[in-house]
């Protein structure tokens, strides 16, 4: 292991090329093929594994939005979706031509080797990146011991909401607080020269990597769990640390680099983030916690089972759940405290245990909404994972403490910890859990926990970490499927269509009906008006409601579905990001609409209302018109 251990640089660079080479990644974009009826055998592209339709937020948005920037010419600001432009970095980080992708190394095949390998190059360096920093985290949390720390990087890495939510923001936000933590740490501890070099360039790049993830509600409380456990590493590592005085530029170098970078963005795009700031959704939230029940302190035990059986009172990504013993090792934290012969190792348990009061007080009692503005916990909506985050970190922290000191429990506590959790767990199950799963599942769950868990307070050396492994297998390796190429999306006809009318023609497209063909045809080339916006595009909505009457509909994060209609255009809310237009036929003149895919024949209605129009394909299913105006 240990040489395997030392080359895993050049191991994992390896398999980057490998994954390269055969165009690999965990996209779902194989559910377009669910909707389209003009399937070949090339469309298809899953290798191992089920692309899943839950995963919206990933093949209808995120991945057009990535493809759609090659019709940009990666520039900053797109009008693919907009009249008055989308700021690309806030959509997704998209990549984009500007000086803040050097903090996005995910997007760089995009930009170097196109769409195709620009996919596999995002899925592939990600995972791998992650399953780095989660083995370096580990190594400094447990003092380099291998075996635990490989054991933890498994268990960080591929956690079902790791997984789950691994594209697109949530996991970004999860990795760089991973890597500030451990780049900072080497910052101070680096004993070469060239690794002294090589960590003041890299640790500017990763704070704004974590700055520009933009994802408030985890980036928040991420941010004060690393802080304090930076300085907890350090002030425990004391005799590491080899910065010395003479050594300040280093930090200067870092300070410069982060303002000047960060602050180039604030400039530039300052009228969008007030845009989106002040958006209905998810701009003017103030959470002051509150919002979570007693169940949400343990690991799901629904979780296991989410990638083989849909959810009914949920969805699959919001159900899963970080698998922790965390309720465990609190019953049990005074005994190992008493074991622990180094006080400075006990400092990483009191902060990760402090985090965890913060976390579940925030969760389930809430804030004072001053108190929560003051601390910035106002954009917080998903504590729960942050918590599910450090509940693990900590059941790794009491895990090697356990077995490096060799903490000896007495027969009584551990009967009275396993069965103080065992009863807790079996309160949690919820009527819709029932629903799901019958109670005898739940029971069997319950038990093998509770055997693996009396294992590791019996330090027994390898059933608990395999029995643990097998939860994490189950749980999360079949979520995202192995898939190669981009078949799915530019193998069908109608993506040959819409290319070749776009190359010819660079005008607006409306699609009708479902938000699902929008993505489609925004990463097949088309300018499609009614793509996702990240917040208002004022310079399109100001055509058709000049008076901003509907403006709360639309000042928001929307995914929109549009149905043509003659009556006057209106607006509803299918959910708080999904917006529903009816939009009168003669408001597309309004909007220089010159083309509409859609799933409807529309023929009789343009006639209807003297709208001239040329079919330029259809299928039986889907239709593309050309408006002649």
């Amino acid at each position: 292991m240990k040489k395997i251990i030392d080359k895993r640089y050049l191991i994992f660079l390896l398999l980057f090329i490998f994954c390269l080479i055969f165009k690999l990644h965990g996209s779902s974009i194989g559910v377009y093929n669910n909707y389209l009826n003009d399937n070949t055998v090339k469309s298809k592209t899953e290798l191992i594994g089920v692309s899943r339709g839950i995963r919206s937020d990933e093949w209808m948005v995120h991945t057009p939005y990535y493809f759609s920037q090659k019709y940009n010419n990666f520039n900053k600001y797109s009008k693919q979706m907009s009249y008055s432009g989308q700021n690309m970095i806030i959509g997704y980080n998209a990549p984009v031509k500007d000086i803040t992708t050097i903090s996005k190394p995910f997007t760089w095949g995009y930009l170097l080797f196109g769409n195709e390998y620009g996919l596999s190059w995002y899925w592939c360096l990600k995972l791998l990146l992650l399953i780095l920093m989660s083995f370096e985290i580990m190594m400094i949390i447990t003092k380099n011991n291998n075996k635990i720390s490989v054991f933890g990087t498994i268990l960080i890495a591929f956690a079902p909401p790791i997984q789950w939510w691994f594209i697109p923001h949530i996991t970004d936000v999860f990795f760089w607080a991973i890597t500030v933590i451990v780049l900072t740490y080497h910052f101070f501890t680096a004993k070469t020269k060239k690794k002294k070099i090589l960590f003041t360039v890299l640790t500017p790049i990763t704070y704004i990597g974590y700055v520009l993830a933009l994802f408030p509600s985890i980036q928040v409380p991420l941010a004060y769990i690393s802080l304090a456990l930076i300085i907890g590493f350090l002030i425990r590592d004391k005799d590491k640390i080899t910065f010395k005085k003479n050594e300040w530029p280093r930090i200067l170098f870092v300070l410069i680099i982060f303002i000047s970078i960060l602050s180039y963005f604030i400039i530039t795009s300052i009228q969008d983030i007030k845009l989106l700031m002040n958006t209905v959704y998810p701009g003017s939230r103030v959470s002051t916690g509150n919002d979570n029940l007693y169940k949400d302190i343990f690991t799901d035990l629904t979780t296991l089972f989410l990638p083989y059986k849909g959810i009914t009172y949920l969805n699959n990504c919001e159900a899963s759940t970080f698998i922790h013993l965390c309720p465990l090792f609190l019953t049990v934290f005074k005994d190992i405290r008493k074991k622990i012969k180094n006080k400075k190792d006990y400092l990483i348990g009191k902060i990760l245990l402090a985090s965890i009061i913060v976390e579940l007080s925030f969760m389930l009692v809430g804030f004072p909404e001053l108190l929560s503005n003051i601390l910035l916990f106002k954009y917080i909506n998903r504590m729960n994972l942050v918590y599910g985050f450090t509940a693990l970190l900590f059941t790794l922290w009491s895990i090697y403490v356990i077995y490096k000191y060799k903490v000896n429990f007495k027969i009584k506590n551990i009967i009275i910890a396993i069965t103080v959790f065992s009863v807790s767990y079996l309160i949690t199950i919820t009527n819709e859990q029932l629903n799901y799963l019958p109670i005898y599942v739940y029971i069997i769950e319950i038990i093998y926990i509770s055997i693996m868990s009396y294992m590791f307070l019996k330090r027994k050396k390898t059933t608990p970490f395999i029995m643990y492994l097998i939860m994490i297998i189950i749980a999360s390796f079949t979520i995202n499927p192995i898939s190669s190429g981009i078949g799915a999306i530019k193998n069908h006809k109608t993506a040959k269509i819409i290319s070749n009318i776009t190359k010819k023609d660079n005008a607006y497209w409306l699609v009708t009906d479902s938000p699902i063909y929008a993505g489609y045809v925004l990463a097949s080339g088309a300018k499609v008006i009614n793509a996702t916006n990240f917040y208002p595009d004022y310079g399109k909505w100001k055509l058709i409601d000049k008076d901003k009457a509907n403006e709360y509909y639309y000042n928001r994060y929307a995914n929109m579905t549009v149905n043509l209609t003659k009556d006057k255009t209106n607006y509803s809310l299918i959910t708080p990001d999904h917006l529903r237009l009816y939009l009168n036929y003669q408001d597309l003149k309004k909007l220089k609409i010159k083309y509409i895919f859609t799933l409807n024949d529309l023929k009789n209605n343009f006639n209807e209302e003297n709208i001239k129009y040329k079919t330029m394909y259809e299928d039986g299913q889907i239709n593309i018109y050309k408006i002649n105006w």
